[in-house]
């Protein structure tokens, strides 16, 4: 059994260095740095659910990285006439007391119930839509105080994030917005 199986083990550990080499050799970089000539700020897209301390805090952050934001709510059917009348109270309003443009609210229809594929489609539309621009999108993830009720939350923000790593381009980048349960209380 041992002679069969070190053999393995010595080939596996040669397959992963070979792989790490490959990752090197490609990602090796002898080009210099060229900084912005003009500062043009990306385009900030929030997905959210529902108006909340976790969706509030990232409209915030994503007013700090860019004057274009644009909120995204998957809607499975038209029953978005409360997060309409809470964007104009709670969003619209104190950006333009602010005299700043406020974000736009996008609603995607969702018929299955689907989530995470309109938000990636969106996105990837906007980066054809805008191929020289920059799109970063906020994740509003709730932060639990107990490791294990990390598993009730959080998986949908998760998958968005790989999700667009997968299907995305140079062009899209992710960025995680916490909102630590502990501070609400």
């Amino acid at each position: 059994m041992t002679v069969i199986f070190i053999p393995l083990v010595i080939l596996a550990f040669r397959k992963v260095r070979r792989h790490y080499h490959e990752v090197v050799v490609a990602t090796t970089c002898t080009e210099c740095v060229e900084p912005a000539l003009h500062r043009m700020a990306p385009m900030a897209v929030v997905p959210m659910d529902r108006w909340s301390r976790v969706s509030k805090q990232a409209l915030e952050f994503a007013s700090r990285i860019s004057a274009e934001i644009i909120a995204i709510h998957v809607e499975p059917e038209n029953h978005s006439e409360l997060l309409r009348d809470d964007w104009v109270r709670y969003v619209e309003k104190p950006f333009r007391e602010a005299g700043k443009e406020p974000p736009l609210l996008t609603i995607l229809p969702s018929p299955y119930r689907m989530v995470i594929v309109p938000v990636v489609k969106y996105v990837l539309q906007l980066s054809e839509k805008y191929p020289h621009r920059r799109i970063v999108v906020v994740i509003p993830q709730l932060v639990e105080d107990r490791w294990y009720e990390y598993f009730l939350h959080n998986q949908r923000g998760r998958l968005l994030s790989w999700a667009l790593l997968a299907q995305g381009n140079k062009h899209i980048y992710t960025l995680s917005s916490p909102c630590y349960l502990s501070d609400q209380k």
